[in-house]
């Protein structure tokens, strides 16, 4: 048993050894982020022109993540990272204080956005705060890369231009519901719902990992039969073990509402978000 952990501490050592010299390598600005929406964002605006690092890895739940030691190593070695703020990652001061390279520029992409709730950090559910996010990725790599400035702006440009082409179809689509009630797996939603005047039901809290209690469970099955929900949202990194439970108590469906935190197929943010606005519309058809 001994060995086995000698040489899987060994293996970390010399696979950090080979990421950082391949990183020292690379001609290109370093820059990781935080979980995998803000990875896909800096590497829609950075492209080809950066070397972009997610720090969380794919298809895992990111509030809960703390780094490791390889994870401490590689940001260390890194010219910018970029994170969402708001509590959503708890690691970051501890980064910060930890690291020993004082070159290393940590930039929180929720700090030039209108916050409607302190205790939700899920901004990026609303398309118009990703066109801010996105702003402060570019103007931050113009002038960590000014080589490279036309190339970030220009990235920002049409993706600016994507996302208000979305932003206009949830607007479109979602103008004359007849309701607006969703019921959700987590209290992830309040940014989606504050732009499209919906109205979220959340089984758990923010974190996704606070069950419900009793009573709680109680005021969630009576709010679907009083709304009459035919639909109940859950999420792919979240066991949907509760609103199973909650889906057969009210004879409802199940349907999946993607908060783009972690992505285990690796989709973009345009992608994911019209497949909600799709499973959206169904609920709200019903």
């Amino acid at each position: 048993m001994k060995k086995i952990t000698i040489c899987a501490i060994l293996f970390c050592l010399i696979f950090s050894s080979a990421c950082t010299k391949k990183q020292e390598d690379s001609k290109k600005t370093q820059v990781y982020t935080s979980f995998y929406a803000i990875y896909d964002f800096a590497k829609t605006i950075c492209g080809d022109y950066a070397d972009v690092h997610n720090i969380v890895p794919s298809g895992t739940e990111p509030h809960d993540w703390e780094p490791g030691t390889q994870d401490m190593l590689a940001i260390s070695n890194a010219d910018v990272v970029f994170y969402n703020g708001l509590g959503m990652e708890n690691w970051t001061d501890k980064v910060k204080t930890s690291i020993e390279n004082p070159d290393v520029k940590f930039v929180e992409l929720s700090a030039e956005v209108d916050t409607i709730d302190n205790a939700d950090p899920h901004i990026w559910l609303d398309p118009e705060n990703v066109i801010i996010m996105c702003k402060t990725i570019s103007d931050t790599m113009c002038q960590a890369d000014p080589d490279n400035e036309a190339a970030y702006k220009a990235n920002l440009a049409e993706f600016t231009k994507e996302l208000t082409q979305l932003n206009n179809e949830f607007e479109d689509s979602l103008r004359n519901i007849k309701t607006n009630k969703l019921v959700v797996s987590h209290s992830a939603y309040g940014y989606l719902c504050s732009a499209y005047g919906l109205e979220q039901c959340p089984i758990e809290g923010i974190g996704a990992e606070s069950e419900p209690s009793p009573s709680q469970m109680k005021e969630i099955i009576e709010y679907i039969k009083n709304n009459k929900i035919k639909y109940i949202f859950y999420e792919e990194l979240v066991s949907p073990k509760i609103a199973q439970t909650i889906s057969e108590e009210t004879d409802t469906e199940l349907l999946p509402l993607n908060p783009f935190e972690g992505s285990e197929q690796e989709e973009d943010y345009l992608t994911v978000m019209r497949k909600n606005l799709k499973n959206i519309l169904i609920s709200l058809s019903n």
